[in-house]
């Protein structure tokens, strides 16, 4: 090789040396300099914020991890980056990112994966309390709501891997307690997006309000309850909804959607936060409609313990739902039949347990509303008993 070939090649790799130096200098730098954000719209979280630096934290290594955390929470351009390089993997032919599948007419469809062990420890759960409140004369039913990559596993790309939610519900049938009544909706679902109604956000895990409305309805229908119904309810709808699974894979090519929600001008209502000490007239918090998580609109978010009362017939007593968030685009439904509902959310109420709340408010019927996926993943129906 001739010395100026040498000398090229020397050159070539001392420019990007300094480019990629001047690279980590520019997000190293820009990172430190740039104040932190505490909290990110696009991932619905609280950021790492700066670690305290203790001789005890570093030799412990508390804090080496905790820089990483920060490091990678607070980098520079953190959102641009992650969009970037969901579409130079979806450039380069991958449909699959964070769990999320790329798949047709805009859909990112989150991968099920059946946890037989975990599974079958909530059912356990749930079939203890539902054959203790049987002793009590008390109702159980359960609304399990399969999931958007159940009712649209047509869209899913060449060569996606995923179990069949179908085969999970079964499971569940055949091994839920004679104590609990169990309502399936996968049929009513399918049919109602065959017949043009989309059922679940492209880029959401959460099923639509239409979806909602219909399966309660169908629910209270089933549990020989009346409903109101009718075509006085309003559907409100506002645009820009980006949903979380867009937060796991923000894929700029894919578009926003509509975010909406019913109303009914026939019914009034209030809302008691229990734990939080406060109360609202409305089922709705709509200043998250300017906000990316615009599923938070209902009730602000999630709570432990809730009481939702409504002007409906006073006859048709009082429920209980023990809920996911699937349940928060069925509960104004619901409360057009019920005058009171307690709804209790295991993940945050650990403080009274769900049979205390039921012989405290006199309260006969019980309604389990979840989603498949959530069933088969969440680690709290231990609260339940």
């Amino acid at each position: 090789m001739l010395k100026k070939d040498i000398k090229r090649n020397k050159l070539s790799c001392k420019i990007m040396v300094a480019y990629f130096a001047a690279f980590l200098a520019f997000f190293t730098l820009g990172t430190i300099i740039a104040p932190d954000r505490k909290f990110s719209e696009n991932e619905n979280r609280n950021l790492a914020q700066k670690p305290e630096l203790t001789a005890q934290k570093v030799f412990s290594g508390e804090f080496g991890t905790a820089a990483e955390d920060y490091m990678s929470d607070q980098i520079l351009m953190k959102d641009g980056l992650m969009s970037l390089k969901t579409t130079s993997d979806y450039i380069f032919g991958k449909s699959f990112q964070n769990g999320v599948y790329f798949s047709e007419d805009g859909y990112l469809l989150q991968r099920f994966t059946e946890d037989r062990v975990n599974l079958d420890k909530n059912l356990a759960a749930i079939n203890g309390f539902a054959d203790t409140q049987a002793a009590s004369g008390r109702r159980v039913d359960m609304l399990l709501v399969p999931n958007s990559i159940c009712i649209n596993a047509d869209k899913l790309p060449a060569g996606a891997v995923t179990d069949d939610q179908r085969d999970t519900m079964t499971y569940v049938g055949q091994n839920i307690s004679r104590n609990v009544t169990l309502f399936d909706p996968t049929e009513l679902i399918s049919g109602l997006q065959a017949r043009g109604t989309q059922a679940y956000y492209r880029t959401d895990h959460h099923w639509t309000s239409p979806a909602a409305k219909y399966t309660a309805e169908s629910w209270l229908m089933a549990a020989g309850l009346p409903y109101r119904g009718g075509s006085e309810y309003t559907y409100n709808e506002v645009g820009g909804f980006y949903g979380t699974l867009w937060s796991k894979a923000p894929a700029p090519f894919i578009p926003s959607e509509n975010f909406g929600y019913f109303t009914d001008p026939r019914g009034e209502y209030s809302v008691e936060y229990v734990a939080e000490g406060r109360s609202s007239d409305t089922m709705f918090d709509t200043s998250f409609l300017d906000k990316k998580d615009k599923y938070a609109g209902f009730f602000g978010g999630n709570f432990a313990h809730m009481i939702i009362r409504s002007n409906a017939p006073a006859e048709n007593g009082k429920l209980l739902v023990v809920k996911d968030s699937y349940a928060n685009a069925a509960l104004p439904i619901l409360a057009d039949t019920f005058p009171e509902i307690h709804v209790i959310d295991l993940r945050y109420c650990h403080t009274e347990t769900v049979s205390s709340v039921l012989d405290s408010n006199g309260i006969s019927r019980v309604l389990l509303l979840y989603n498949v996926d959530f069933l088969n993943e969440d680690r709290n129906f231990v609260w339940l008993g």
